[in-house]
């Protein structure tokens, strides 16, 4: 199949622009779309330090800048990208002190505290959350209540009551394998009665580390953050500030998880940054950006690339294979079932090493990126020309849409860089999603939520952006997401870059 003639103007170099004029055509209805929800969202992440926020939404709109410069050859789009990205590099840190820059979250670390939501009553009290101990009360003022923020948080909350006599609280002491050293987030949801002061505190002793106090009746969500020190026994009370003031504090989902760096965030992250540093090093046209990219692809190279094997504090997570979970650090769970990553988290990374590999050659990327390529090659079954494969070596689930398109948005980058996976594999992966996941609607197309055509997607099917990809294999793809998008009120990041990609194909 031929490339569409837009993504083929994509693909080359401007050598020269055109003498005479051309006649104004009709803005597409995918760029007059894409500009709406881009007005709404696309400013909506980059500032933020969390890897996740980073990974998950703000890669997908930096992308689409590449995807709808390379559609307009408008270069407002580039500029938006270096706003972002300046700004993402600023706020990257050495959070875990390795001497590497980068990004990190606790939204992914193993949770510290256990029943955090207190949906679990002790054995024998119905009042007492579990793994919860009180202090100074047997269940009078201290018990669990049906007063929660909302539906997200469960059923259950806490109530503490002031006797205004003395102190009311409620203990639980963090598991002993928790990260010392590694700065945490302490969050959840309190509100107050009366005139008392909410409080969770983190203690070490009697060594108050970080605190959160609530001073409304309404339900509010707060969060700080704390370094905890190593080989102690720090505790989370649920307090008041004060035990003679009238009042009662109430505290639900009270978390604390350690902020790490993942190898999948800097991953997402770096891809779109490393494709701007690659179009501005092929085209001369774009000069102007060319400080701007040597800036990005030296913090790629020296702090991004390098923390996944030379960090003292992860350790080296390349295992000859892929990359593994850091050997020195439990950023996923306590339990260690298994050190392989998911084909999704080692694919991001391989991604950037490729793109990185054509601007800088670099022989140690592209090795890297091949053998992850190829163990994720062995690990897909051909099932009546189409690919199935696990969201994991280790797991029986089967890899689901969207973290397929991170999956195959390696796979192409790969292909279209000769390396590993040829023209019938990527036709095989076409086949995945239209003879294995589609529903045979062309008028109402449903896609499933697993490669292998189980699952109900629950709206996870619009995110398609590199599923479209495959287009340049079957036009059909993009006539099935186009037909899906032309009612649909898109919302979010991933809706955005499926829209630029819509644009780019068209």
């Amino acid at each position: 199949m031929k490339l569409s003639r837009r993504r083929m103007f994509s693909n080359l170099i401007v050598a020269a622009a055109l003498v005479l004029p051309a006649p104004v055509a009709a803005e597409s209805v995918w760029l007059t779309k894409y500009k709406a929800l881009e007005a709404q969202i696309g400013q909506a992440a980059y500032t933020d330090p969390n890897s996740a926020n980073l990974a998950w939404n703000e890669s997908y709109i930096m992308r689409s800048y590449l995807d709808v410069y390379a559609a307009t050859r408008d270069t407002a789009w580039l500029d938006k990208i270096v706003t972002h990205a300046d700004t993402i590099i600023v706020n990257a840190d050495d959070v875990d002190g390795d001497g590497f820059r980068g990004w990190g979250t606790s939204q992914y670390s193993p949770p510290e505290l256990a029943n955090p939501g207190f949906e679990t009553a002790a054995s024998g009290d119905a009042t007492l959350p579990a793994n919860w101990s009180r202090f100074q009360d047997t269940g009078s003022h201290v018990y669990r209540t049906t007063d929660v923020p909302g539906s997200s948080t469960g059923t259950q909350s806490v109530r503490v009551v002031s006797d205004q006599t003395k102190w009311k609280k409620l203990r639980q002491k963090i598991g002993a394998s928790y990260e010392g050293g590694t700065r945490h987030v302490l969050r959840g949801w309190g509100k107050r009665t009366g005139s008392v002061v909410g409080r969770v505190v983190l203690r070490d002793a009697s060594t108050t580390l970080c605190m959160l106090e609530y001073t409304t009746s309404t339900w509010t969500l707060k969060q700080t953050t704390c370094d905890i020190p190593a080989g102690r026994s720090p505790e989370v009370w649920l307090e008041h500030a004060s035990y003679t003031v009238s009042g009662s504090a109430y505290f639900d989902d009270v978390r604390l998880s350690g902020i790490f760096p993942y190898i999948v965030h800097d991953g997402m992250i770096g891809i779109p940054i490393a494709e701007f540093i690659r179009l501005v090093a092929k085209n001369p046209a774009l000069s102007g950006y060319s400080a701007k990219a040597a800036a990005y692809q030296t913090f790629l190279e020296t702090e991004i690339i390098p923390r996944w094997e030379q960090s003292a504090y992860l350790g080296n997570t390349w295992n000859g294979t892929s990359y593994q979970q850091p050997p020195n650090v439990d950023t996923f769970s306590h339990t260690r079932v298994s050190n392989d990553l998911p084909f999704n988290m080692s694919l991001a990374f391989a991604n950037l090493l490729t793109i990185l590999h054509e601007v800088n050659g670099n022989p140690a990327y592209l090795a890297r990126a091949t053998k992850i390529a190829q163990w994720t090659k062995s690990k897909l079954t051909n099932s009546a020309d189409a690919y199935i494969w696990n969201y994991s070596p280790y797991a029986t689930q089967k890899e689901d849409l969207s973290h397929g398109n991170v999956d195959l948005s390696a796979f192409v980058e790969f292909y279209r860089r000769g390396q590993v996976f040829t023209a019938a594999d990527m036709t095989a992966f076409k086949n995945t999603l239209t003879t294995k996941m589609w529903n045979g609607s062309a008028t109402a197309p449903v896609f499933s939520l697993y490669v292998d055509g189980t699952g109900v997607p629950n709206g996870v099917d619009y995110f398609l952006h590199s599923w479209l990809e495959l287009t340049e294999f079957d036009r059909q793809v993009w006539t099935l997401t186009a037909t899906k998008y032309t009612t649909f009120t898109p919302t979010n990041a991933p809706h955005l870059i499926t829209l630029a990609r819509l644009l780019t194909w068209e």
